[in-house]
């Protein structure tokens, strides 16, 4: 893009963009009305995206959270749609310490799922970090009355209870 000035108001060259509003405008469109992810607009086939995944869970286990966070973003912006993706995504900001933003993207999990203990307790954990007791007391509770649903999640119960325990001796 260049710019330049043409009694006195800046003047800007258009010949420097080269695209194509129409095709831009379809894309769009295919998105929106046509519910297709970024990923099959751009002919991105499943198995790319099913082995960018594993990548993805390699390196979030191994504790390289950079480069997980670059797989699962990438995961979420070529298909929102994948419940695992977003969930990934939200762990690898939880593991980083951006609590507020894992929030957001544990919340688009549970819309996918509203009934998983484990991203309740998740979201309760990252309330607890950002001293919102109330909303972490409430999800805990919420995570283990969730755990007693089919498919039962024990597990989770115990992590839950574990932790409205550890609250309320410091409350004591």
């Amino acid at each position: 893009m260049v710019l330049s000035k043409q009694n006195g108001n800046s003047m800007m060259n258009t010949d420097a963009f080269s695209i194509d509003a129409d095709q831009i405008k379809k894309s769009i469109e295919s998105v929106i009305n046509g519910h297709q992810t970024l990923a099959q607009l751009n002919n991105i086939d499943e198995g790319t995206l099913v082995h960018t995944y594993q990548g993805a869970l390699e390196e979030y286990h191994s504790g390289n959270m950079a480069e997980a966070m670059t797989h699962f973003t990438y995961l979420v912006m070529n298909n929102p749609w994948r419940r695992e993706y977003l969930f990934g995504l939200a762990s690898t900001l939880h593991a980083l310490g951006q609590f507020e933003d894992a929030l957001i993207f544990y919340g688009y999990a549970t819309l996918m799922d509203a009934c998983d203990a484990g991203v309740t307790f998740r979201i309760g954990q990252c309330y607890l970090s950002i001293d919102k007791s109330n909303e972490a007391l409430d999800a805990l509770r919420t995570s283990v009355t969730q755990s007693f649903l089919s498919p039962e999640q024990p597990e989770i119960r115990q992590l839950a209870l574990s932790l409205l325990d550890e609250i309320n001796q410091c409350n004591l």
